[in-house]
């Protein structure tokens, strides 16, 4: 029977079962285990697969294409849970927006916002009007460019513009 006492000093009874390998063993094996890996991982040289696209070059090269600047008065809800709901014009939102588009498409794009300006800046203002405080107050305004893209897009074209840029954001309450 093995007891508290004899583990502690460490004489054990008949029952013990003999180590398949003795310390020393145990041991060796590691270090030529270890050696083994290190000459192994040493002698050669692994090819991560995004190592080479460091080398290979853009697939596209974007450039930014002006879609004026605004500055948008937003009706924002007011009122107490109960009551009826006011809305009154208490925050101006200014900012300047930007298309990234292919540069071989920046012609294109130009003809279009010539023809289109006034539409394009209608439906920015109209989205602008339509959000919410909380998708005016994103960090990124994912929200807001997902809608601002769906309306630039329908004039501009599906496939010219990449993505969005709203820069020099600015609220002011009125």
């Amino acid at each position: 029977m093995i007891t508290l006492r004899s583990i502690v000093r460490g004489n054990r009874s008949k029952e013990r079962r003999p180590a398949p390998f003795p310390g020393w063993w145990r041991v060796a094996l590691l270090v030529a285990g270890a050696s083994w890996t290190l000459a192994g991982g040493c002698s050669s040289k692994s090819k991560f697969e995004f190592d080479e696209l460091d080398l290979v070059p853009a697939h596209e090269e974007l450039t930014e294409f002006s879609l004026g600047q605004y500055a948008i008065p937003i009706p924002i809800a007011g009122g107490r849970p109960g009551e009826k709901q006011t809305r009154s014009n208490r925050v101006q939102f200014d900012f300047k927006l930007f298309a990234l588009v292919k540069r071989d498409q920046e012609s294109r794009i130009a003809d279009a916002w010539e023809r289109h300006e006034g539409k394009i800046r209608d439906r920015v203002i109209r989205v602008c009007r339509n959000a919410s405080l909380d998708e005016l107050e994103e960090p990124e305004l994912a929200t807001l460019k997902a809608h601002l893209m769906d309306a630039v897009q329908a004039q501009l074209g599906d496939k010219e513009v990449r993505q969005l840029l709203i820069t020099e954001r600015d609220s002011q309450q009125l």
